[in-house]
């Protein structure tokens, strides 16, 4: 429970850094509770950047204002570091901090605490770790929630699987295991599947991917070591549907941001569709 005292408590929000396109959505849910009184509001807010912007103010005097509820969505098209605090009478706590990757919200409830809600809604996992301990041998993951269609007018051009995709911390080995279930307008149509990256480069990168060629072969590419590889698509498809990629490898990135899959068509305007249920597995070793 966060209760906020009367006069001199002030909740607030503030991000690590400079936001790319879009402030990001606050709103919080309150009650305002007197000896005799109960009264609900609720605060809408935006961020200011680095500038603490308050997302519930303090209550008049002789009441205390319960919060019940947070929502901090991030419409940023980057990852964006929110820190949530109280300021009591000029002296600040903090009370969550996180990295949110674009469509990732920070939920509290009362009763519950603070949560991350993952693009897919699904809530992430966080792992424990001590001073020199490894890490859990829990693995994440991503699940596709909606088919993404590459039709672009212009062949070979590459773009994100959106949705599927998860954050990474400069410095942290990963391991990760993108498994997409996809469908070709034709089998004449080919696709190239590959990995990227919104922030740093592909320096720390080692993968293999493999996908459909025929009804009994595979494009296989044992070694990439760079984002958006290979460069060109495969000539075909092995059916229109039940085609499937498979991308496993280990990323340690040179900068924070977020990973995604990404695909192209051989044809233009011939659509390669990843599907809705396709899934990455990913976990954070270092």
């Amino acid at each position: 429970m966060i209760i906020l005292s009367e006069t001199t408590d002030n909740l607030q929000i503030v991000l690590g850094g400079t936001i790319t396109t879009n402030q990001l959505q606050v709103m919080t849910s309150w009650r305002d509770r007197t000896s005799t009184t109960f009264v609900a509001g609720r605060t809408l807010a935006a961020t200011n950047d680095t500038t603490d912007v308050t997302i519930a103010s303090a209550s008049a005097a002789s009441t205390q204002r319960v919060i019940d509820f947070i929502s901090v969505f991030n419409t940023d098209t980057v990852n964006a570091t929110v820190t949530i605090k109280l300021d009591a009478n000029g002296t600040e706590y903090v009370l969550f901090k996180t990295t949110l990757a674009t469509d990732e919200k920070i939920e509290y409830q009362e009763g519950q605490g603070f949560k991350v809600i993952a693009s897919t809604g699904a809530v992430k996992q966080s792992i424990n770790q001590g001073a020199n301990a490894p890490l859990s041998n829990t693995m994440s993951t991503v699940v596709l929630g909606s088919d993404v269609v590459n039709n672009n007018a212009v062949a070979n051009t590459i773009q994100d699987v959106t949705g599927l995709s998860f954050s990474v911390t400069a410095g942290k080995m990963y391991y990760f295991k993108f498994v997409i279930y996809y469908e070709a307008a034709a089998t004449t149509t080919g696709s190239r599947w590959a990995v990227n990256c919104t922030a740093g480069t592909a320096a720390n990168l080692t993968m293999t991917s493999e996908y459909s060629l025929t009804a009994t072969t595979t494009t296989r590419n044992a070694n990439v070591v760079g984002f958006d590889l290979p460069a060109a698509s495969n000539a075909t498809s092995a059916a229109t549907g039940n085609n499937r990629a498979e991308l496993e490898g280990l990323f340690m990135p040179t900068a924070s941001g977020t990973f995604i899959a990404r695909f192209a068509s051989e044809v233009a305007n011939s659509a390669i569709t990843a599907k809705a249920g396709s899934i990455c597995y990913y976990q954070q070793l270092t």
